[in-house]
């Protein structure tokens, strides 16, 4: 995976955390946390609920701001920019709770993501390539997105997302409260996304899921990267075994 080359000729990752610590009011959430995703790659962050995994990609996506070290993507300070513009830049979170407009249709959700001035110049390409990934949509277009299960409201979510062109795309749970068969679709449905070209950095409580998705992998704990390492090297730890896997 080739990285990006700044005007020095310095290499870069695409996505570049380094040493940040994050507070939620008064208590820190976050200590010296440092990751890297390279250009077409899937990470996974795997760890407990509460482990500190949301706050990482939230803080990534502006809606968090680090109180020390620095975030840059293609060499550009993201924690210097506000939330939309990192949008712009390329980098986009499907949040935990999806994030839709429930009272809105799907259509109308859909057309929202469209809105930097790159992604509205390409918007009817958008629309055919998510509903060649998800053909419930384009049936429903039309349908209030709150009326939708929990499965095709994570389907327009993910849609959403890619109709702003993203070159990373940020995963917060995806499979949370969703059936196993809907669950092995969504994997399947990033796969492709990844197989497209974007970047995947996947938020997952079902470690073994994202492990088997993720060329890499970082484990969370109490807010602290505590290991980190290729997902193959990190399924056969035992430690890791034990701790989330159930096995030893």
């Amino acid at each position: 995976m080739a990285r990006g080359q700044d005007a020095s000729g310095w290499r870069f990752w695409m996505l570049e955390v380094n040493k940040i610590d994050v507070f939620h009011g008064g208590l820190q959430a976050l200590w010296e946390v440092s990751l890297n995703v390279d250009e077409g790659e899937i990470v996974s962050l795997i760890g407990a609920n509460g482990a500190g995994k949301s706050t990482i990609v939230e803080t990534i996506a502006s809606l968090l701001a680090p109180t020390s070290g620095d975030i840059r993507f293609e060499g550009v300070r993201l924690d210097r920019e506000p939330a939309h513009k990192v949008v712009t830049l390329g980098v986009c979170l499907i949040p935990e709770e999806r994030g839709l407009f429930p009272g809105m249709s799907v259509l109308e959700n859909l057309e929202l993501g469209a809105f930097t001035p790159a992604s509205r110049k390409v918007r009817e390409i958008s629309f055919k390539l998510v509903y060649e990934l998800f053909p419930v949509l384009e049936a429903r277009k039309n349908q209030i997105s709150g009326t939708l299960s929990g499965g095709e409201q994570q389907m327009v979510a993910i849609a959403r997302a890619l109709m702003s062109k993203p070159k990373l795309l940020m995963c917060d749970e995806p499979s949370q409260g969703l059936a196993p068969i809907i669950v092995k679709n969504i994997f399947e449905v990033i796969k492709r996304i990844n197989e497209s070209g974007v970047g995947i950095l996947l938020v997952e409580q079902n470690v073994r899921a994202a492990l088997g998705l993720a060329k890499r992998a970082y484990v969370i704990e109490n807010g602290r990267v505590t290991a980190q390492g290729e997902s193959k090297r990190l399924l056969a730890d035992e430690r890791v075994r034990e701790a989330y896997l159930g096995t030893g």
